[in-house]
C-alpha cells in the first residue's frame, strides 16, 4: 500500500504540472483567438457603417440641397466628401520598427502590423511600441541610471588564498535583451517598458541575492555561465505571461571596490618580484658555486704543480720535503718586506718555526758534509 501511494505522488505532481501548462497555453490561445475575433468584428462593423452611410447618401440625402455661401450643394455629395475626409483623417502609418494596437475608449481591441492602419478618428486611438529587440542595463532605480545594483556575497571557505574569496558587497551589472511578442497582452498585463524593466530588475536582484549570498566572488566568476542561464530562466518564466520574449539575460560585470581591485593587481606583481628574487638568488648561488669550483681547480693545479716541484727538488737535493716547504715559506715571507710583526699562534709564527727547522737541518747537513770532507783529507 505504501509503495502504491509513493508511486502515485509523482504522477499527481506530473499531472498537475501538465494541467497547469495546458491551462496557460489555453489562456494564451484564447487571448489570441479573442484578438482575431475582435479584428473580424471591427472590420465587419466598419464595413456596415460605411455601407449604411453610402446608402443614405445615395438614396436619401442626394435628394436634398443645402445653401453654402450662396451656392447650392447636394447634401448627399457633401456627406460623401466629409466621409472621404474623415477616412483620410483616420489613416495612420506604422513604421517597420513599430507595432501597434487599436484602442477603443481605453480598451485594446486588436493588433495592427506595419504599414497603413485605419484608426477611426474620435473613437479609436493608436498605441505604438518598438518591434525590435530591446537591450536594457538594469539599475537599482530604473528612474536613475547612476544607481547600480549592489549584491552581498557569502563567506569564503577556510584555507583559500584567492583574493576574491572574500565577503563583500559588489556592484553587479545586469543586461537583458527582450522584445514584445504579443502587444495586447503586454498592454493589459504590464503596461509599459518602464514597468517591465522595473519588474525584471526585481526578479534579477531577488535571484542573485539568494544565490550569491552562498558563495564568494571567486566562485561566482568561475561559474558565471551557469548563473547567466539561471538568470535567463528566472526572468524568462515571468515575462512570458507579459507577452514578452526574453532573448537573453546575463551578468555583464561584477565591479569590485577600488581597494580590492588594487590589491588584486598587486598580487601578480608581487608574485613576479618574488620569482625574480628567487631566480636571482639561484643565479648568484650558481655563480658562487662555479667560481668556487674554478678557484678550487686552479688552486689544486697550483698545489699539484708545487708538490711535483718540491718532490723533484727533494729527490735532487736528497733532503726531506718539509725542509723544502719551510724554505719556500721563508721565501714567501721575505717577498713581503712590509710585514714586521709575527703573532704567536698565527700562521706567520708557524711558518717562522718551520723556517728555523729548515735552517737547522740545512746547517746540520752542511756541517755533516764539511766533517766528512775533512775526514777524507
Amino acid at each position: 500500500m505504501n509503495t502504491d501511494t509513493e508511486k502515485s505522488v509523482p504522477m499527481k505532481k506530473g499531472a498537475a504540472k501538465k494541467k497547469g501548462t495546458a491551462r496557460k497555453k489555453g489562456v494564451a490561445k484564447k487571448k489570441g483567438a479573442d484578438t482575431d475575433v475582435n479584428k473580424r468584428y471591427f472590420w465587419i462593423i466598419i464595413t456596415l457603417i460605411y455601407l449604411v452611410l453610402f446608402a443614405l447618401e445615395v438614396i436619401v440625402l442626394s435628394k436634398y440641397e443645402v445653401l453654402v455661401l450662396d451656392t447650392k450643394v447636394n447634401l448627399g455629395l457633401s456627406v460623401f466628401l466629409a466621409q472621404v475626409l474623415y477616412t483620410f483623417a483616420s489613416l495612420r502609418i506604422i513604421g517597420p520598427k513599430e507595432l501597434g494596437a487599436r484602442i477603443f475608449f481605453g480598451k485594446p481591441i486588436d493588433e495592427v502590423s506595419s504599414g497603413l492602419a485605419f484608426i477611426p478618428f474620435g473613437f479609436f486611438r493608436l498605441s505604438e511600441e518598438k518591434r525590435l529587440v530591446i537591450q536594457d542595463e538594469l539599475h537599482a532605480n530604473p528612474d536613475e541610471v547612476s544607481l547600480p545594483i549592489k549584491i552581498p556575497f557569502g563567506f569564503p571557505e577556510e584555507g583559500s588564498d584567492d583574493p576574491l574569496d572574500v565577503r563583500i558587497i559588489a556592484e553587479v551589472a545586469i543586461i537583458v535583451r527582450w522584445r514584445i511578442s504579443k502587444f495586447i497582452t503586454f498592454l493589459t498585463t504590464i503596461g509599459s517598458r518602464k514597468e517591465a524593466r522595473r519588474q525584471m530588475q526585481d526578479s534579477a536582484v531577488a535571484m542573485l541575492t539568494s544565490e550569491f549570498a552562498k558563495i564568494t566572488p571567486a566562485v561566482a566568476l568561475k561559474n558565471l555561465t551557469s548563473y547567466n542561464n539561471d538568470l535567463k530562466k528566472e526572468i524568462g518564466k515571468r515575462v512570458r505571461l507579459w507577452g514578452v520574449y526574453m532573448e537573453n539575460a546575463q551578468i555583464k560585470a561584477i565591479n569590485f571596490p577600488d581597494e580590492l581591485r588594487n590589491a588584486i593587481q598587486l598580487v601578480p606583481m608581487a608574485t613576479a618580484e618574488a620569482r625574480a628574487t628567487i631566480i636571482g638568488a639561484e643565479a648568484e648561488k650558481e655563480k658562487l658555486r662555479l667560481l668556487g669550483e674554478g678557484s678550487g681547480q686552479a688552486e689544486k693545479a697550483i698545489l699539484e704543480g708545487r708538490t711535483a716541484g718540491f718532490k723533484d727538488m727533494a729527490e735532487e737535493l736528497d733532503i726531506r720535503s718539509s725542509s723544502i716547504l719551510g724554505a719556500e715559506t721563508a721565501r714567501a715571507i721575505t717577498e713581503n718586506p712590509g710585514q714586521k710583526t709575527i703573532i704567536p699562534g698565527s700562521s706567520g709564527f708557524s711558518n717562522l718555526v718551520s723556517i728555523a727547522a729548515v735552517m737547522g737541518e740545512v746547517f746540520s747537513e752542511t756541517k755533516d758534509t764539511k766533517d766528512s770532507s775533512e775526514e777524507k783529507s
